[in-house]
C-alpha cells in the first residue's frame, strides 16, 4: 500500500481549518506583495542587463515554507489514524446447522393460481428441500468469519461437514446433496439436536448457535428433542427453530402426467407437523421460534438470526485500536516553520 488509509477523527474541524487557511493564505499573499515597497531607479535601462541572483529566485521560498507549515499543522489537528488492521480480532462464530432431508421436503408450497401462473412461463416450483439449500448457499456464501457445520437429519441424523472456514467445499457439498441420499422415512429431530451439540464440544467460539430447520414432526429420535434443548442451554449453546412450509395441504410431485398438457401431476398432502414442539425446543435452548412459508421467509429468518451477533461484533471491531498519526504531520511543519524563520531572517532576509 503506497498511501496508508487514515481516519480523521475530527472531520469538522478539517473543513473549518480549511476554510480559515484560504483566507488567509489570500491576506498574507496581498498585504505582502501587493503593496511590498520597492527602489525607484532614475536610470531604468541601466538595470535591464543585470541577471537575478539565487536570492533573488528563492524569495518566494520562506512564504512558500510557511503555505507548507500550515498545512500539515492542519492535517495534525485533524487528528489522523491508522487502524491496526493486524490486532483487530473479529470474533467469529460457530454455527451448526440442523437439515430436515425427510420425504416431507418433498412438498411444495404454492397456490393454484401461482402454480397455473408458474407452469405458463414454462417453468416447475421448488421443493422445500431445494429452496431450503439455495437459502443455505446464499448464506454460507455471506460468511467470512464464521465456521460453520452441517447435519442432515431424516430417520437417522449425519454429519455432512465439520466446522470449517472452507466455504468452497461446503459449496460444493451442497449442490451434491440430494433428498434420497439418507433414508427419509422418519424425522429424528433429537437424534440431529445430539450431533448438532456434539459438533460444539470441542468449540471455544464466544458465540455457538444451532439453527434446526424442519417441516415436520419429531419421530423415531433415540434422545428427547428437549432434553437436547436443556442441555444446550446448559453449555451455552443457542438453538433457534425454524419451521418450514404452510400447515395447510401442499402438494408432492407423483410419477403420474397429465394426459392433455404432459406435465406431471402434484397431488395433494396433508402436513404432519408440531409447532408447539419446535417453539419449546427454542425456549429452552435459548433461542426463538420461526415460521417459513417460503424461501423468501427462509432467507429473512436466517437474516434475522445472526442480525444481533452481527451488530456486536461489527462494535467490538470499530473498537479496535488505532495508532495516532498527528505526530507525523506536526513535526515536519514545525521544522518548516523553524527553516521558514532561519532564511527570512538570514540569507532571505527582505530589505527594508
Amino acid at each position: 500500500m503506497i498511501w496508508p488509509e487514515y481516519e480523521l477523527a475530527t472531520r469538522v474541524a478539517f473543513w473549518v481549518l480549511v476554510a480559515l487557511t484560504l483566507l488567509g493564505a489570500v491576506h498574507g499573499w496581498r498585504k505582502r506583495w501587493a503593496h511590498a515597497p520597492g527602489l525607484r531607479f532614475p536610470a531604468r535601462e541601466r538595470v535591464k542587463s543585470v541577471r537575478r541572483g539565487w536570492r533573488a529566485r528563492l524569495a518566494h521560498a520562506p512564504l512558500l515554507l510557511r503555505f507548507a507549515a500550515l498545512g500539515l499543522m492542519l492535517a495534525a489537528l485533524t487528528r489522523p489514524q491508522l487502524p491496526e488492521n493486524e490486532t483487530a480480532e473479529v470474533e467469529g462464530i460457530d454455527i451448526v446447522i440442523a437439515f430436515d432431508m425427510s420425504g416431507s421436503m418433498r412438498s411444495i408450497d404454492i397456490s393454484d393460481d401461482d402454480l397455473v401462473k408458474l407452469r405458463n412461463a414454462g417453468e416447475e416450483p421448488r421443493d422445500r428441500f431445494t429452496s431450503g439449500v439455495k437459502v443455505l448457499r446464499d448464506f454460507i456464501s455471506s460468511r467470512q468469519y464464521d465456521r460453520v457445520s452441517l447435519v442432515v437429519f431424516g430417520k437417522e441424523a449425519y454429519l455432512q461437514f465439520p466446522l470449517t472456514l472452507d466455504y468452497g467445499v461446503m459449496l460444493d457439498i451442497l449442490d451434491r446433496m440430494a433428498l434420497g441420499d439418507i433414508d427419509g422415512s422418519g424425522t429424528a429431530i433429537g437424534n440431529a439436536l445430539a450431533m448438532s451439540l456434539a459438533r460444539l464440544r470441542e468449540s471455544e467460539a464466544k458465540t455457538r448457535l444451532v439453527i434446526l430447520i424442519t417441516d415436520g414432526e419429531d419421530n423415531g429420535s433415540q434422545v428427547s428433542p428437549l432434553e437436547m434443548a436443556v442441555e444446550a442451554q446448559e453449555r451455552g449453546v443457542k438453538v433457534f427453530t425454524i419451521l418450514v412450509g404452510s400447515e395447510d395441504q401442499t402438494r408432492q410431485p407423483s410419477d403420474a402426467v397429465d394426459l392433455f398438457s404432459g406435465q406431471r401431476i402434484y397431488r395433494k398432502v396433508d402436513n404432519d407437523v408440531n409447532p408447539a414442539l419446535l417453539q419449546q425446543i427454542a425456549e429452552k435452548g435459548g433461542g426463538r421460534f420461526y415460521r417459513s412459508e417460503n424461501e423468501q421467509e427462509l432467507a429473512q429468518d436466517f437474516h434475522d438470526i445472526l442480525d444481533e451477533f452481527e451488530k456486536s461484533r461489527l462494535v467490538d471491531y470499530a473498537a479496535a485500536d488505532k495508532e495516532e498519526k498527528y505526530l507525523s504531520f506536526l513535526l515536519p511543519a514545525l521544522a518548516l516553520l523553524m527553516l521558514e524563520i532561519f532564511l527570512s531572517q538570514t540569507i532571505l532576509r527582505r530589505f527594508p
